[in-house]
């Protein structure tokens, strides 16, 4: 295994120009709620979705992966589309599963996105920012709670 290269930088909703999105196929409507308000001031996004099912259908236009293709044991993905993300230099890297999800904790730790936010929960994470919550939140608190960070984060003033 190589080493995660990246350059750590603080950004918000007005200095990034790109996201990473992980999330899973039950917070859809969390990913969009999201994927819209980045779109909205302009930053590009690309999600990435994992189906926990193994003979899960991936609608075509979804960018995601199944639980199928992930190593028998260990659930690392095994596919090119997961490489091609981690290595995507993302300003800000997303992750809205929440529970920890191995095949999503390994993309988190590898990716080289300059800033990682995410739901900091009770074990070991990779994120830069860690939102907390006294219980396991449901995905669209995680999506509001990020959106108002990224919001603030790094602003002289505060609408």
């Amino acid at each position: 295994m190589s080493t995660v290269v990246r350059e750590k930088k603080i950004f918000n909703l007005d200095s990034a120009q790109t996201a990473g999105i992980l999330w899973t196929i039950d917070q859809k409507e969390s990913f969009d709620q999201v994927e819209n308000e980045l779109k909205k001031v302009g930053i590009n996004t690309l999600g990435l979705c994992y189906f926990k099912l193994r003979k899960a259908v991936i609608p075509a236009e979804i960018n995601g992966f199944s639980r199928k293709q992930t190593r028998c044991w260990t659930e690392v993905p095994k596919t090119e589309l997961v490489e091609d993300f981690i290595h995507r230099k993302f300003d800000i890297l997303i992750d809205l599963t929440g529970p920890k999800i191995f095949p999503m904790v390994y993309v988190t730790a590898l990716s080289e996105a300059a800033f990682k936010i995410g739901y900091a929960g009770n074990t070991v994470n990779y994120y830069d920012w860690n939102i907390e919550f006294a219980e396991q939140p449901e995905a669209s608190q995680l999506a509001e709670q990020i959106l108002y960070y990224l919001k603030r984060i790094n602003k002289t003033t505060i609408e």
